[in-house]
């Protein structure tokens, strides 16, 4: 996890801030997309091969290319497939942030709604991995 400090002018500079990344976050999201329809079709051949071997042969294909080291997985001879389930992975994670990010805009903009923009508020953000989780609200 990485925790981050955050300081902003008001609420007008944190929703823009927030808005940025949700627009950042949702063009990753639809190259990852657009790669992961590629794969997929790529993969699914590659499966179709495995069980046609695989009956042929009478059990299952396996082969050892993953390696751990202390966490860190090396995969030898990478396939299609290894690289589909990466992208996908990603593409779940960065999905999770998106809708975390928007509901987290969504109740920051209703706050700044009520409380209306004025200035001389100092707003500072904990944000952990990107996602605001407190907010700090102070007169300057």
């Amino acid at each position: 996890m990485s925790y981050v400090l955050e300081e902003y002018d008001g609420f007008g500079q944190l929703l823009a801030s927030i808005d940025n990344r949700i627009k950042d976050l949702q063009q990753k999201y639809n190259a990852l997309s657009q790669r992961q329809q590629a794969l997929s079709v790529q993969a699914e051949r590659i499966r179709r091969l495995e069980e046609a071997l695989s009956k042929l042969v009478g059990s299952e294909i396996k082969s050892i290319r993953e390696i751990d080291f202390m966490g860190l997985k090396v995969v030898v001879g990478a396939r299609v497939v290894d690289e589909l389930a990466v992208v996908e992975e990603v593409l779940t994670s960065v999905s999770d942030t998106l809708m975390a990010l928007q509901k987290v805009r969504d109740v920051i903009d209703q706050l700044a709604k009520s409380v209306g923009e004025s200035s001389g508020i100092k707003i500072l953000v904990e944000a952990i991995n990107g996602i605001p989780v407190r907010l700090l609200l102070r007169e300057t």
